[in-house]
């Protein structure tokens, strides 16, 4: 059934979650398509999540603001306003480099092939460090001319505002604790040089870098700023080699500084999904040393929107043979179908982010993101 393959998805990522829960779900779930009144009995069976009211989480996390605790752990979707390609993007682009054939060619086979084989991005990424390497060709100053190859610094962007705003306390000294990215890019150090205050920062991206009485951004995947000469010190975790490296050295630098971070100080992920599995492994880490079950971070999560599960719904019922022959009435099960998919899978994630110690904090924009900081950076 389609419905217990997409269950299915959902489903397994929970490990709070028995196979005879699992089983259970999907028995219930399964009798959805002919019987809508089983719906409250599926739900029913649903982890139970503690919910804090979006205006109890801002209060909680503004006390961490003024006890200068926050720590802002940045991901992709921060940089993504000012013409940073995304990871598909990035990919295509490298790849065309390594394609021999004229330049238009080259462009839509890497289109045609990332879309059709949708690579792993570390396989993908090794793979590319290793054409560079045996080109003996800098695979890092690849990345980065692609990077900021349509880059607008001076894009209109309320969520970064907003974050160098909170780096900027009354005085000399940011109120929040420091900044954890996943990015290689240095948009955000360029919008903080943009602000007429003083605020002295530091970059850090390997080993011996220490700030003296500045606001520490950790670059904690490397760092390839826009300009200046790029050395070894530069190296970004791209493909399997430095993932496998980071992964299994849990003392190195970037892995003792998230540690530390995610166990002693608060954190608020912004344009993260929270899926790599080096965090979440450093996560759990920081949770077992720390010793407690307060949800001490929070993560911003946009929720599924209706119409586009419905129209992925109805492709599955359209290309699902087993159902061609059922008579349901489309229209009123086919609504309450995707009401308790999406219920079902925004639980799940809440029940794994809690299992992090992280609690997700649900909005129906982007937008709503800098609304929220502001909240917190303003109100007493």
């Amino acid at each position: 059934m389609y419905l217990t393959t997409l269950s299915i998805m959902y489903i397994s990522n929970s490990a709070d979650i028995t196979p005879d829960k699992i089983d259970e779900i999907l028995k219930e779930l399964s009798k959805l398509v002919s019987n809508p009144t089983s719906i409250k009995v599926l739900t029913d069976k649903l982890p139970e999540i503690k919910k804090l009211s979006k205006r109890d989480i801002v209060k909680k996390i503004r006390g961490y603001y003024k006890a200068q605790t926050l720590v802002l752990v940045l991901g992709a979707g921060v940089s993504m306003d000012f013409g940073i390609p995304n990871w598909d993007v990035l990919l295509q682009k490298l790849l065309i480099t390594t394609i021999k054939n004229e330049e238009t060619t080259s462009t839509v086979l890497s289109k045609l092939f990332t879309n059709l084989f949708s690579p792993s991005p570390l396989i993908a990424g090794r793979y590319l460090q290793k054409y560079y390497d045996d080109k003996k060709l800098s695979f890092e100053e690849a990345v980065r001319n692609v990077l900021y190859e349509n880059l607008d610094i001076d894009k209109n962007s309320p969520l970064l505002d907003e974050i160098v705003k909170l780096c900027v306390a009354p005085g000399k000294s940011p109120n929040i604790d420091s900044i954890i990215t996943y990015n290689f890019d240095d948009i955000l150090e360029q919008r903080i040089e943009k602000v007429k205050l003083e605020l002295p920062y530091k970059s850090i991206y390997g080993i011996g870098m220490n700030p003296n009485g500045q606001l520490p951004i950790f670059h904690v995947h490397g760092y390839l700023p826009q300009s200046g000469k790029i050395s070894s010190d530069n190296q970004i975790t791209f493909g399997e080699t430095v993932y496998h490296k980071q992964y299994t050295d849990i003392y190195s630098w970037n892995n003792i500084v998230q540690i530390n971070k995610f166990r002693d100080a608060n954190c608020v992920f912004i344009g993260s999904s929270l899926t790599d599995p080096n965090t979440r492994r450093l996560l759990d880490i920081a949770r077992r040393q720390k010793g407690e079950d307060e949800h001490s971070h929070f993560i911003f999560k946009m929720r599924h929107k209706e119409p586009i599960v419905k129209m992925r719904l109805e492709l599955l019922l359209r290309e699902n043979k087993e159902l061609l022959g059922e008579k349901i009435d489309a229209n009123l099960e086919l609504d309450k179908t995707v009401k308790l998919l999406i219920e079902i899978i925004e639980r799940f994630e809440e029940t794994d982010t809690e299992s992090f110690g992280v609690k997700t904090i649900w909005i129906d924009e982007w937008s709503e993101i800098p609304e929220i900081l502001k909240e917190i950076r303003t109100k007493n």
